[in-house]
């Protein structure tokens, strides 16, 4: 029997592969799909699916991932311990608390993550799709409606990816 087990966002792959890295640590790891805390209920759905899967062969299911807005709400587990962070999504564990996102949002702040940009649908690959069918002139006109909310875009160095490359792909849209 497997003792332990990860449930991970795809979004965060290489935070997670390092942090398991550094601790020398060998857990099996459930990779769910980025995106899904877009649509909550496939999310509960995904992890239902988890759970079920694990059933009998573990111990401990340990989750990277947040609420997700709501998708992970009336989960109903088995028989194993579930660990779940206190954390609205990725952002807020790859900060380091909600707290810690909180002051970090002085100003309103979109963030992003390289594995974000990688492993979804966001408004680096928006932006870029509007752009070819549009041009730029009116793609910028629609990413500045869609962030007018924001002050700024605040991409996170986890340490796990090259920073340079990153900005780069989200100058244009700071």
């Amino acid at each position: 029997m497997t003792k332990t087990v990860l449930v991970a966002c795809e979004t965060i792959e290489d935070e997670v592969k390092s942090a398991l890295k550094r601790l020398n640590l060998d857990y099996p790891v459930v990779w769910l799909e980025g995106g899904l805390h877009n649509t909550p209920d496939r999310l509960r759905s995904r992890i239902d699916d988890v759970f079920r899967e694990v059933e009998g062969s573990c111990e401990l299911l340990l989750f990277t991932l947040g609420y997700c807005g709501g998708g992970v709400s009336e989960l109903r587990t088995g028989g194993f311990t579930t660990v779940l962070p206190l954390a609205d999504d990725c952002i807020s564990i790859l900060l380091g608390s909600m707290a810690a996102r909180k002051a970090a949002s002085q100003k309103p702040t979109y963030f992003i993550t390289d594995g974000w940009m990688r492993h979804e649908n966001n408004i680096v690959t928006s932006y870029e799709r509007t752009k070819e069918k549009y041009g730029e002139a009116k793609a910028d006109r629609i990413n500045a409606m869609m962030l007018k909310n924001y002050e700024r875009l605040g991409l996170v160095d986890t340490g796990t990816y090259d920073l340079a490359a990153a900005g780069e792909r989200v100058a244009p849209l700071a």
